[in-house]
């Protein structure tokens, strides 16, 4: 049997990284029956210091400046229960994992060389992504995501992305060394225009293709959720079924806006952030709960990518509301560079606060509560989708030729 590996960030304690992972790799089972699909089951402990911090001393690690340590500390005086909740949510991330076609070995390490030891000579095709994974700013270079001339079987690119990476800006040795890698692809899919940008402009002579963020063709119904059990988390934390819902990934900010643009008749329930501003906080769900939960829901407003689309899944109206950062500064979000693809740009607000903008979505946020429009929701969605089978092609290309 051949045998197909996909290297991506699986082990996010990030419920959009691990519900992508598990999309597409249940997706290559469907599709690949005769070869066996590995997530390769690599992470990185300097990933998880930084992220996925479950006590104070890993929180405050790393260093940093006195300023730095002063806003962490009022960070937690804020919100005493933080890591509590952080390590109750790795917890039920570890559990959902067990459902993940994982590698028979856990490599961790924030180096390559054990990794690419690994893949050499184990699998007949390999792909990288989806996601962020060409961003090594924290992951640093050489970027294992990367997958270097030294491994010889095909590699693919599936929907990866630089999101969040000033590009322009890498020293010409990375360039170089990422043109020559990258080079040396089969096949290289992208999940967004600046991607896009990114990889033409390192001069690779390659094609790159639009691929469509995994969670796009999730089937949503056929996630490993137990109805009971889920039913029971929501009525613990004082979920009503009964009374129309309101969801946000956001801050409090967003709940706060939330409560002013849809009023006391609708329960505003928070997924990400605990906000005190909700009615309901929505923390302890495993990923794929998480996946699930939107459809319980009228409209939801976000600041997220996997947040957006998957509300969309689940066929609930979405605002997304941009995150303020450098980045998105100087360059298109890939949120709204979905939401331009699909046809719904008219959902996507910049974050400058500004009374127009207000305005603008309490406007639109009244359309979508009185016309979901889930047909067309679902169409664009299923037109997204399509973008995969490009991938497919080339893959059951090269599987049959090996």
């Amino acid at each position: 049997m051949k045998r197909i590996g996909i290297l991506t960030f699986h082990r996010s304690t990030n419920n959009g990284a691990f519900i992508q992972a598990y999309s597409l790799s249940r997706r290559l089972e469907k599709d690949f029956p005769q070869c066996e699909v590995e997530l390769i089951d690599y992470s990185m402990p300097k990933v998880d210091a930084a992220l996925y911090p479950e006590t104070v001393r890993q929180y405050f690690a790393g260093g940093g400046s006195i300023k730095r340590k002063a806003h962490l500390a009022i960070d937690l005086l804020r919100d005493p229960k933080k890591l509590s909740r952080q390590k109750e949510k790795n917890a039920g991330f570890a559990e959902a994992r067990k459902q993940l076609c994982l590698s028979d070995r856990h490599i961790y390490s924030d180096g390559v060389t054990e990794l690419f030891e690994y893949i050499r000579g184990r699998y007949d095709a390999v792909i990288a992504g989806s996601d962020a994974i060409w961003n090594y700013s924290l992951r640093g270079f050489p970027n294992p995501y990367f997958l270097d001339e030294t491994i010889t079987a095909p590699k693919f690119s599936y929907a990866a992305s630089c999101f969040g990476m000033n590009y322009e800006n890498i020293p010409d040795s990375e360039r170089k060394k990422i043109k020559s890698i990258l080079s040396s692809y089969v096949f290289l899919g992208v999940r967004d225009c600046e991607s896009e940008a990114f990889a033409k402009g390192l001069g690779t002579g390659a094609l790159t293709c639009h691929t469509c963020d995994p969670t796009v063709f999730l089937n949503t119904d056929e996630l490993p959720v137990d109805e009971d059990t889920l039913t029971a988390k929501l009525s613990t934390a004082g979920f009503n079924l009964q009374k129309p819902t309101v969801g946000v990934m956001g801050d409090d900010a967003m709940c706060r806006m939330a409560r002013r643009v849809c009023g006391d008749d609708y329960q505003i329930t928070a997924l990400f952030n605990y906000c005190p501003s909700a009615d309901v906080n929505l923390y302890n769900l495993n990923p794929f709960e998480w996946a699930k939960i939107f459809k319980y829901f009228r409209l939801t407003f976000t600041t997220y990518f996997h947040g957006t689309l998957l509300s969309l899944r689940n066929l609930t109206p979405v605002i997304c509301i941009a995150l303020d950062t450098p980045y998105t500064r100087s360059h298109v979000s890939k949120v709204e560079d979905f939401l331009t693809r699909v046809d719904m740009a008219g959902n996507y607000f910049k974050n400058d606060g500004s009374a127009e903008t207000l305005s603008g979505i309490e406007a639109r946020a009244r359309e979508l509560l009185a016309d979901s429009k889930k047909d067309f929701t679902a169409s664009r969605m299923d037109a997204e989708a399509e973008t995969y089978n490009i991938f497919k092609n080339k893959l059951a290309e090269i599987i049959k030729e090996n």
